[in-house]
């Protein structure tokens, strides 16, 4: 052990004794409290001082927001009257040129009263006083112009006078010899208040000389440029002999005055304005001379405040707000007045701040020394109540301190003391002296890899718990250390303490679990692909057998032979099914099925499935219903196929396990006041039900409810946990409410976003000559399976079109140089040149023609490596013939619902008018077929039933009348539930249908049987 460890804990020698370091730490913590107490009375002093001078900032800051509101409303005040003066002479302005003339009556009552006529008014407004100088040069028709403008604006003045306070207004003409007065005073008294016995000499004394002269060239083009009314000082009205604010603006026309608008109103809009409330403060308006034009006083006499604010305020203003200023113990605030070239001054003292804070400041200052006592009160009973027992208490510590340190010494785990950052030890326990001791001296050593482990990074944790340290002793062994470490304090330096046990036997037990664990998800894994593997080689050979037997149903048949034929049609559409469950799982499982995010109607896709299972429901004898919320988006975004599989996959249990009653589909948002709220799908059923334990694994992979499900119902067991993973893929879940007996009810909650709206697409082309009557496809066939080969070209055969054969990718490369094709449908694997290589060569020529590749291998990757090859699409064997017809007329460009040219016409069948020689067959098969079909109800014959149920479904597919083919499987299923009564009534509706459907297809000159 190193000699110079801790003296504190009695290794080495010592010359302090531990009593005597606790009594020198006692006194260090008695002098720290004090000198503690000290610090906290004077930062609460300075805090108090702190809070003081806050209060007055935002006192001071209170009374700029306050003028700043008060200025705010003066402008606001001044601002509306000068719109209204500026709205009439605007519109004057715009009338003066087409102003008409006054009504003769009021010119000869203008002429009969010598110039002084009083306009009478409405009742509610004062009356107008015109005055006019009248002499033969100027008689009263020169004046009628303005009698008409002051007819006009003796009401809008009237009425300015109640709304805008208006104290009086008029207006006169620049050349002094026309003035119009609201409201009116007596015309002689006028006269004789001024001194004038005409109205220029009364106009001279009145005018507002602050406009200058009108006649003055420079005076017109100042007043015109500023286009707006102007404020003038108080003045005394020259009608009212009381002090008002007034605001003039001349009118022009051409350049030239002809007007000059002069409204009076009371000082208070403005004196109102000014703070007058407080003690010592002074509130003003001033000129830029410097004279005070309007001011209040506060409570007290402020006649001193107000001399020393204009001698204390600095000429510069802000050009927004207010400036602020603070000289000699007076604080001062200047704004301009907008358009009316005054300044807006305020002015407060400190002894505004003390009359309004003064109590404010008593009580925090009273507090301060409450506080201030109450910490010396604490720090003397924290010394008398804690310190001095902890002192005593500290003895009896010094005195268990050895047995700490032997205990330390023998615990079983690692210990260590180290000196942080050097690494140094400063203490160790016996375990860790072995450990050190005995590991592989190369490497380096213990205390140095523990100190390693402490991150020292800013913002780490200072303990450090659960690190994992292999060790490699001498012998070659490796010891697995869990390691503990923690940042503290020792003596006043930084140390690690580092504890450490030994987990060799958990970690090799942890490696031991995850080889197994790894090897069971190679085997999940290996599983999953298998499943893939064998999916796809089945998918090869179930191509040419579906393919085959949807060519044979087609063909003439016996009836015996069309009963056996749907035998085994049905157990093949059985098998892909299967398939396809198995194959989409093991892609979940895999991690390789990916979801589209397409536009789709959630709606639609509700009911197109309704539309499937409604057959197999009629012929259960079910109610099947469709509920859809009408809060739905019109589109949303998401992967319709996968939706459509997961709804079909629900209906198909429920009807399947339901024998009486009803099934219900409800799509519905599950927050209907939340527009992005999530779907929910809900399928109930009456059906049997399930009990809660039936219910833990019902989502189990090849897994039903009970032993007896599959020997009663048949299935997989896959359909629910494919369910499952669908909508976990979609980001959703599915839970299932169920009771034995009382049917089940399945919920899916699915995030789809509502879709964003699609701008207005442009109005289609008008279809032309040519567009209406295609030619059939001549398709280009490459495999180099030959049974394959023929296998498409009678498919394509059956559907309308031509083709041309290729055993591979060279062969096929000069047929396409010879001959033109529309498209081309190759096989992807091929010896010599696979379809890739074929596809890439096309492309690397130039041609544009669509590429189809026939695949039975349904992978992410697989498409990948089409789309880069330049293929257009890739079918998924087995390719049945709507499916192929569908990718034909779409990569060619050909409208389904088209009709189709005379020579296109002998070979599609699909729609529109049969040729005769398909017409005429059907035709007379439907009748006999019928009349077989009515002789089996009657004898109860129900292999004959099968056979003329099977051959009409097959005759009415081919033709791709699909509503007739689906009734024919919902009766169909009617007999193989032996409902024989339920099957007459369907027939006797069936029949006349597709007797009015061939009559409608028959060809010009033809008729049904």
């Amino acid at each position: 052990m190193p000699s110079d460890l801790p003296r504190f804990f009695g290794f080495g020698a010592s010359r302090a004794t531990p009593r005597g370091v606790i009594s020198l730490l006692n006194r260090y913590q008695r002098a720290l409290l004090y000198v503690g107490g000290a610090v906290t009375s004077l930062v609460l002093l300075a805090a108090t001082g702190v809070m003081l001078s806050s209060q007055v900032r935002d006192y001071v800051a209170e009374r700029q927001a306050e003028f700043n509101a008060r200025k705010a409303l003066l402008h606001l005040e001044l601002f509306v009257r000068q719109g209204s003066a500026r709205i009439n002479i605007f519109h004057e302005e715009g009338a003066w040129e087409r102003r008409a003339r006054a009504p003769q009556s009021l010119v000869d009552a203008f002429a009969a009263h010598e110039g002084r006529l009083v306009l009478p008014s409405n009742k509610d407004f004062p009356p107008m006083l015109l005055l006019g100088d009248l002499s033969a040069q100027r008689p009263a028709d020169s004046f009628a112009q303005y009698l008409g403008l002051a007819e006009e604006v003796g009401y809008r003045s009237a009425a300015y006078t109640k709304t805008l306070t208006l104290h009086s207004s008029y207006f006169y003409a620049p050349d002094l010899r026309f003035l119009a007065v609201v409201p009116a005073p007596a015309a002689a008294d006028l006269f004789e208040r001024h001194g004038a016995r005409t109205t220029e000499d009364l106009l001279q004394r009145i005018a507002p000389p602050e406009l200058g002269d009108l006649s003055d060239p420079a005076v017109v083009a100042r007043l015109r440029d500023s286009g707006t009314a102007v404020w003038l000082p108080p003045a005394v009205s020259p009608f009212t002999g009381e002090t008002v604010l007034r605001l003039a603006q001349p009118g022009f026309h051409d350049g030239k005055p002809f007007v000059v608008l002069v409204n009076d109103y009371p000082l208070d809009i403005i004196t109102a304005h000014l703070s007058n409330e407080r003690h010592d403060e002074a509130s003003m308006f001033v000129d830029p001379s410097g004279r005070v034009i309007a001011e209040t006083h506060g409570p007290s006499g402020t006649e001193g405040l107000q001399a020393r604010a204009l001698q204390l305020s600095q000429p510069s203003l802000a050009a927004n707000g207010a400036t602020l200023q603070y000289r000699d113990g007076l604080f001062t605030l200047r704004a301009p007045i907008a358009d009316a070239d005054w300044t807006y001054l305020y002015a407060f003292s400190w002894r505004t701040i003390a009359s309004e804070l003064g109590l404010r400041f008593a009580l925090y200052a009273g507090a301060m020394l409450l506080l201030i006592a109450f910490v010396w009160a604490a720090l003397l009973l924290l010394d008398r109540k804690v310190f001095r027992p902890g002192y005593a208490r500290s003895q009896r510590i010094v005195e268990s301190e050895n047995l700490n340190r032997t205990m330390v010494a023998t615990t079983p785990s690692g210990l260590a003391l180290l000196r942080y950052p050097s690494g140094e030890v400063l203490l160790q326990n016996q375990v860790m002296q072995a450990c050190t001791d005995n590991a592989r001296p190369e490497d380096p050593p213990l205390p140095q890899r523990l100190l390693r482990l402490y991150d020292d990074a800013p913002g780490a944790p200072e303990w450090l718990p659960d690190l994992e340290l292999p060790v490699t002793l001498a012998s070659g062994e490796v010891t697995e250390l869990l390691v503990s470490v923690v940042r503290t304090k020792y003596q006043g330096s930084d140390v690690l303490l580092c504890n450490f046990s030994d987990i060799t036997t958990r970690k090799n037990a942890e490696r031991a679990l995850e080889s197994a664990r790894e090897a069971a998800h190679q085997a999940n894994h290996a599983k999953s692909a298998f499943l893939a593997m064998m999916s796809h080689e089945i998918r090869t050979p179930l191509n040419a057998i579906m393919g085959n037997l949807e060519l044979l149903q087609r063909s003439p048949l016996s009836a015996a032979q069309n009963e056996r034929l749907g035998a085994v049609t049905s157990s093949s559409t059985a098998l892909l099914g299967i398939i396809n469950d198995i194959l989409d799982f093991s892609k979940i499982e895999s991690d390789q099925m990916r979801l589209e995010s397409i536009r789709f109607d959630l709606a639609d896709t509700a009911r197109q499935v309704i539309a499937v299972f409604t057959p197999l429901a009629q012929a259960k004898r079910l109610a099947l219903d469709c509920v859809i919320d009408d809060a739905l988006a019109p589109h949303h975004l998401g992967d319709p196929t996968r939706l459509r599989q997961l709804l079909m996959n629900l209906l198909s249990n429920a009807i399947k396990f339901t024998d009486t009653g009803d099934v219900l589909l409800e799509v519905y948002l599950k927050d209907d006041a939340d527009p992005a709220s999530p779907v929910v799908i809900g399928v109930s059923d009456t059906g049997i039900g399930m009990t809660a334990a039936q219910q833990k694994a019902l989502f189990e992979p090849f897994t039903q409810a009970d032993s007896s499900i599959a020997r009663r119902f048949g299935g997989t067991g896959l359909g629910l946990a494919l369910c499952r993973r669908l909508a976990g893929l979609m980001g959703g879940d599915i839970q299932v409410v169920s009771s034995p007996g009382k049917g089940s009810t399945f919920l899916v909650t699915l995030p789809l976003p509502a879709a964003p709206a699609l701008p207005p697409r442009a109005p289609a082309p008008p279809a032309t000559g040519a567009d209406t009557a295609a030619p059939a496809a001549h398709i280009l066939v490459v495999d180099d399976h030959p049974a394959n080969r023929e296998l498409v070209k009678m498919q394509l055969e059956a559907l309308g079109y031509t083709s041309d054969q290729a055993s591979g990718g060279l062969q096929a490369l000069d047929l396409f140089a010879r001959r033109r094709h529309d498209l081309i449908i190759t096989d992807i694997n091929m010896p010599g040149m696979d379809g890739y290589t074929l596809a890439r060569a096309l492309r690397a020529q130039g041609s544009r023609v669509p590429i189809v590749a026939l695949t039975a291998d349904v992978a992410v990757r697989e498409r990948e490596r089409c789309e880069s090859a330049g293929i257009d699409t890739a079918l998924i064997k087995p390719i049945l013939l709507d499916t192929l017809d569908q990718t034909v007329r779409q990569l060619t460009l050909r409208d389904p619902e088209a009709t189709p040219s005379a020579g296109a016409r002998r070979q599609d069948i699909a729609q529109g008018t049969l040729p005769a020689s398909v017409h005429r067959p059907l035709a007379q098969s439907l009748a006999d077929t019928a009349a077989a079909i009515r002789a089996a109800l009657d004898a109860g014959d129900t292999a004959a039933l099968g056979a003329g149920l099977h051959s009409l479904r097959g005759a009415f597919a081919l033709i791709h009348e699909a509503g007739l083919a689906a009734d024919c499987v919902a009766m169909e299923t009617q007999l193989r539930d032996a409902d024989l009564p339920a099957l007459a009534q369907a027939f006797e509706r069936f029949e006349p249908a597709a007797r009015a459907a061939l009559a409608r297809r028959a060809p010009e000159g033809a008729a049904a049987a």
